[in-house]
C-alpha cells in the first residue's frame, strides 16, 4: 500500500489493468514460496496515471508487506481480486489453492493405498483447473488500493482484465 502523502497521486487512478493469469500464477508463487520469507504481489508503480497496469512482483521479506512508506508503488496481494459468494475481504480469499498432498489423498480414497504418480497427478491437474475456473468466475470489478482506518477512508479504482481469460 502506499503512505496518505502519495494519497493524491493514487487518487488520480481510475482503473488497473490486470491479467488474470497474473493473479493465478501470484497465489501459486505464494502457495510455492509460504515456507520461505518471499512473498508474491502485484505492483502499481509510480508515474501513475488515470489507467495502470498491475504486474507480478516479488517482494524479497514478508515483513515488508505491505509496506508502510512506499510511496512509488502500491502492492495488492491477488487476493484483492476475487469476490466469493458476495463475502469480498480484499486482504484474503476463501478459495484455497489444492494441494498435491490433497490430491494424493483423493486418489487414495479412489483407487486404493497403491495409486501411482500419474493418477495422482491426473487428479491433482484437473482440482487444479476447476480452482482456476474458480478463481477466474470470482473476479472483482474494482479493487481497494489504498485503506487509512484511522481517517475511515479508502480508494478505490475500476478493474480490467485483459490477456488469457
Amino acid at each position: 500500500m502506499t503512505t496518505l502523502e502519495s494519497r493524491t497521486t493514487a487518487d488520480e487512478i481510475e482503473a488497473v489493468v490486470i491479467d488474470p493469469k497474473h493473479i493465478i500464477e501470484t497465489f501459486k508463487r505464494n502457495r510455492r514460496d509460504e515456507t520461505e520469507e518471499r512473498s508474491h504481489v502485484l505492483r502499481i508503480s509510480v508515474p501513475f496515471e488515470s489507467e495502470m497496469e498491475a504486474t507480478p512482483h516479488a517482494l524479497a521479506d514478508r515483513t515488508d508487506y505491505p509496506p508502510g512508506d512506499e510511496p512509488t508503488q502500491i502492492l495488492l496481494g491477488p487476493e484483492a481480486f476475487v469476490n466469493v459468494r458476495g463475502d469480498y475481504d480484499p486482504d484474503r480469499t476463501r478459495i484455497p489453492i489444492p494441494t498435491w498432498e490433497e490430491s494424493r489423498s483423493v486418489a487414495r480414497n479412489d483407487h486404493g493405498e497403491d495409486v501411482d504418480e500419474e493418477i495422482v497427478e491426473e487428479y491433482h491437474t484437473t482440482v487444479m483447473g476447476a480452482w482456476e475456473e474458480c478463481v477466474r468466475t470470482s473476479l472483482v470489478d474494482e479493487v481497494r488500493l489504498l485503506s487509512d482506518s484511522e481517517h475511515e477512508t479508502e480508494v478505490w479504482a475500476s478493474v480490467r482484465y485483459e490477456g488469457s481469460n
